[in-house]
């Protein structure tokens, strides 16, 4: 490690201690919650003054979960930009990290509070409030407005639209899951990217015996885990057995895929940073980034947090390696794109939906890779990046197959809750992955009759 480098790591660590730490999609970090008053200031940033106004203005309330600079900034100064240029709109702005925001939202949604315009994800994370007629459908305004139907990519509206054709959100950001590799600790060791899972493995075995962890891994909060498990359920069961069974009305896990996903992932353990649920997910990435591990699955959003922590580090990219003779799908790329919905209860649906048009549109798409370096789904948005390692991440977006949602989304809550408890067991060696099957299978029989008869908390 070069010694500038060093330097100008230790500067930044203590100069980071009393901030927060940006985290992954499903992750979250310290749990902190702000709210910026309507016309107020974006933290971090100059908003511009809105022009005094006659009459009643329209007051829009709006919660995303990113209070992390320079992400915050961004987005409230956006906002604040919209209000200057419509002098009838204010915007209400809450923020929350990951794991508070997600159980605020599920509180505030349907209440007094809602959100007219939130932060959802894909899965049933947001089809619980569909199932409660809570969302709004953007359908019928798409489908009045061909010009910006069509400036959208349609692979990832398509993760926005559900079994029944509604379209329930506009993508913010796209995201993805791929191993990054240190590219001089893979040299010095004769190593190339791997292709296939014994390929894999044997890098690991490798760089363990040179005294290098090969990959960077922390699962402290379990979400982690639940990628692996998300594309290996992808690699080990059919395309029809998940679907079947990833809907809580018909879900039973009994596939012997599910166990053979769990298998490989317990293969795996022996390679990863040792005790990993001690270990946050965020300090995963930065024993990465300093160069204490080889490997790190990844999402396409931290690129930005790994060149700004460590510019100096080269790192490549690769899929999931290939599992000769497995039986799911191998084409599917683990990752959806991120983004707003609409409350079906807000006063103001057509306000509401021309300012998504225009914060989740071309224009401020293309600002947004070139500042924080996260692409929304407007086409044309790559136009003037140069930064190699954000091209290739979006093209592996683009040239994807297929894509799945994250598996603690995709699944119903109690199902979800019960498959990350049995993986942070079988980390910690103290369940078999038979074990963990069968108290997932309960839980998904349990399930069925949950769904309709009661409401999701």
């Amino acid at each position: 490690m070069k010694k500038t480098w060093m330097k100008r790591t230790l500067c930044g660590m203590l100069a980071g201690v009393m901030m927060l730490s940006a985290t992954a999609c499903s992750g979250g970090g310290s749990e902190t919650a702000s709210t910026t008053a309507a016309g107020g200031a974006a933290q971090g940033g100059e908003a511009p003054a809105a022009p005094a106004v006659s009459g009643e203005q329209k007051v829009i309330k709006f919660m995303h979960r990113f209070p992390d600079e320079p992400y915050n900034s961004f987005i409230e100064g956006k906002l604040h930009e919209y209000e200057a240029s419509h002098p009838d709109i204010k915007f209400e702005i809450t923020s929350a990290q990951n794991q508070e925001y997600k159980e605020k939202i599920k509180i505030v949604v349907g209440g007094d509070d809602t959100p007219d315009i939130f932060f959802s994800w894909v899965g049933d994370f947001t089809e619980r409030f569909i199932r409660e007629g809570l969302i709004l459908d953007l359908g019928p305004y798409l489908e009045a407005d061909p010009e910006w139907k069509d400036s959208l990519i349609e692979s990832q509206m398509e993760q926005y639209t559900n079994k029944d054709g509604m379209v329930y959100g506009i993508p913010f950001r796209l995201d993805c899951k791929l191993f990054f590799y240190n590219k001089k600790m893979f040299d010095d060791n004769g190593l190339e990217a791997p292709k296939t899972w014994d390929e894999l493995i044997a890098a690991c075995e490798t760089l363990k015996a040179a005294g290098i962890t090969p990959i960077a891994f922390g699962n402290q909060e379990p979400w982690s885990a639940s990628h692996y498990m998300g594309t290996l359920n992808q690699i080990f069961v059919p395309d029809e057995v998940r679907a079947k069974d990833y809907d809580p009305t018909s879900g039973e896990f009994t596939d012997p895929g599910y166990i053979e996903a769990l298998e490989h992932y317990q293969a795996l353990l022996p390679y990863m940073t040792e005790n990993p649920n001690g270990v946050k997910p965020d300090m995963s990435r930065t024993n990465f980034v300093m160069e204490l591990g080889a490997m790190y699955y990844a999402e396409l959003i931290e690129i930005p947090y790994i060149k700004m922590d460590n510019p100096e580090m080269e790192f490549g990219m690769f899929n999931f390696p290939k599992v000769e003779g497995a039986k799911g799908n191998q084409d599917i790329l683990t990752g959806v794109p991120e983004g707003f919905v609409v409350s079906s209860k807000t006063q103001y649906p057509d306000e509401c939906v021309e300012f998504l048009k225009w914060f989740l549109g071309k224009e401020v798409g293309t600002q947004q890779c070139q500042e924080i370096g996260w692409f929304n789904a407007a086409k044309g948005t790559t136009e003037g990046l140069t930064d190699t390692a954000l091209l290739d991440g979006y093209q592996a977006v683009m040239d994807a197959k297929a894509m799945s949602a994250w598996l603690d989304n995709a699944l119903y809550s109690t199902v979800c809750d019960e498959y990350l408890t049995t993986v942070s067991d079988l980390t910690n060696g103290d369940i078999t992955p038979q074990e963990a099957m069968a108290k997932i299978q309960a839980k998904a029989k349990e399930a069925q009759t949950l769904v309709g008869t009661t409401t999701q908390q």
